[in-house]
């Protein structure tokens, strides 16, 4: 005699579904693909990031050098004087801005004691087709021409200020600060070929400082 002779049979397996290899193969490679890629991004943008911040230092670096060179001059000269080249280049055609105009060229002479030698001017070289900002020092026996920076841009390096930031005439005194501004510019990728002219190519800069002699006679 059988119990429960009427209840229906029930299959003893179940149903279970899961990956096939090739879709866990195919998973695994796109994975890495997806991984691969970002990971070569990222390298490739540090890179980018390190060449234009390795760029900008080494634009600025010859600046900031020709900046803190004039202000230690400055801050130890006697007399100072601001002028403009008649011959681009030529440091014996300086000229000193007349009386009554306004203070700013792109020269400046210092004379470190009360004597007419040894003095220096730091001027702004527009004979070629790279401006340079030079430094030319005389003493009594010896000359000694320096190049402080390059691809300047501005003509108007130099000016003498009151107080207020404003121009003063050319009429020396003590409390004058003097500034000193650059504009220039520097290739922004110095290792890559560019075709053609490359204007997007350059990046600008401004450095700019005042300066006031250290002793008040």
């Amino acid at each position: 005699m059988k119990l429960f002779s009427n209840l229906p049979s029930r299959s003893r397996r179940t149903n279970l579904s899961a990956f096939t290899l090739l879709e866990m193969m195919m998973s695994v490679g796109i994975y890495l693909f997806i991984f691969i890629g970002v990971m070569v991004a990222i390298q490739i943008f540090g890179l980018r990031v390190y060449t234009l911040a390795a760029t900008k230092l080494s634009a600025t670096a010859g600046a900031r050098k020709a900046l803190n060179q004039i202000r230690d001059d400055i801050r130890s000269a006697k007399t100072l004087q601001v002028g403009t080249l008649a011959i681009a280049g030529s440091v014996s055609s300086f000229a000193a801005i007349p009386n009554n105009a306004p203070a700013q060229g792109n020269a400046l002479q210092l004379f470190p004691t009360t004597n007419a030698v040894p003095y220096t001017i730091y001027y702004l070289d527009t004979s070629g087709a790279t401006n340079y900002l030079r430094g030319y020092t005389k003493t009594s026996t010896t000359t000694n021409l320096v190049t402080l920076a390059g691809y300047v841009t501005n003509t108007i390096v130099f000016d003498a200020e009151d107080f207020q930031g404003n121009i003063v005439v050319n009429n020396p005194k003590n409390n004058q600060v003097y500034k000193m501004e650059l504009d220039f510019y520097q290739w922004e990728y110095p290792i890559a070929f560019i075709g053609g002219i490359g204007l997007n190519a350059y990046d600008f800069y401004r450095l700019r400082t005042r300066i006031c002699r250290r002793a008040i006679d």
